[in-house]
């Protein structure tokens, strides 16, 4: 009856079902009010130039420029995911693939929840919640 949600960024690296190429997300993702909870899903790879018209196995400078990059940008932000940008459609809770990418990099909102996966509380909240069970445990006494 508080309604009241505090949300936080996770990274979250999941390896994908190779059954039917989905990752179940978290339980504390966030997914009420229409409101989607993923911002971000990536392969564990970079996306480097494979092929070229002059070799036949791509550009290896590509490859050795990309790790450059994310290398450089991998300290700058605690919730960068590296790797290449994944298409995904998300039925409940499950992202489902096209093909198995192996393991993936997932960052979503979910709610700030204790280790035994309930919303954390502040005491004020807890106050009320208190306040409001005995207030209907007395009304219930009086009926």
């Amino acid at each position: 009856m508080i309604g009241n949600k505090n949300r936080k960024l996770y990274r979250y690296r999941a390896c994908i079902n190779p059954v039917d190429n989905s990752v179940t997300l978290p339980c504390n993702a966030l997914d009420s009010n229409g409101e989607d909870c993923v911002e971000a899903v990536t392969a564990s790879y970079e996306d480097w130039e494979r092929t070229t018209n002059q070799t036949d196995y791509g550009d290896p400078n590509s490859s050795f420029v990309e790790h450059a990059i994310e290398a450089e940008k991998f300290y700058q932000s605690p919730y960068y995911i590296p790797g290449k940008l994944l298409k995904y459609e998300k039925v409940g809770d499950k992202l489902y693939f096209t093909r198995d990418y192996g393991t993936v990099n997932i960052l979503y909102k979910g709610i700030l929840a204790d280790e035994e996966g309930l919303p954390e509380l502040t005491d004020k909240e807890a106050m009320a919640i208190a306040t409001y069970i005995a207030y209907i445990l007395k009304y219930k006494e009086g009926l």
